[in-house]
Formats: structure tokens, C-alpha cells, sequence
């Protein structure tokens, strides 16, 4: 049986308003090690934000799965 571990990170709006690049290059970076991103959905930021009061700031969950090697727990 195929198993796999899950990783979950959260990017904030403000990070990416000024430049794809950083989201581009934290995909990328995962990537490299092996995840793949499989699902992604968003939520409106409420207070944590300046741009929370016009309704224009999101926050977004990306998850991630990579296979691990049955046999030593590790990535294949």
C-alpha cells in the first residue's frame, strides 16, 4: 500500500500582492523536495489585516503530499 505524508501552508494575501514571484518561488521550492500541491482553497481574512474592512484580503490553505518509501519512512 502507497503511503503519504501531508504538509499545510498558509499564505497570507499581503504576501503575494506585490509579486507572483515569492508564491512562484515557495512552490517551486516545495517542489524540489518532492510535494505536490493537490488542493487549495481560500478564506477571508477578518482583523489580521488592513485590508480586511474593505473585504479585499484573503488568506490561503495550499496542501501538499509527497509518497514515503514504506521501507525507511523517507520521500521516494
Amino acid at each position: 500500500m502507497t503511503e503519504f505524508e501531508y504538509k499545510t501552508i498558509i499564505i497570507d494575501s499581503k504576501e503575494t500582492e506585490h509579486s507572483e514571484k515569492s508564491l512562484l518561488d515557495k512552490l517551486n521550492h516545495y517542489g524540489k523536495e518532492g510535494w505536490e500541491l493537490v488542493s487549495c482553497f481560500s478564506y477571508p481574512c477578518i482583523g489580521n489585516s488592513q485590508y480586511s474592512l474593505i473585504g479585499i484580503a484573503q488568506k490561503a490553505i495550499l496542501i501538499f503530499k509527497r509518497r514515503l518509501c514504506p521501507e525507511k519512512g523517507a520521500i521516494t
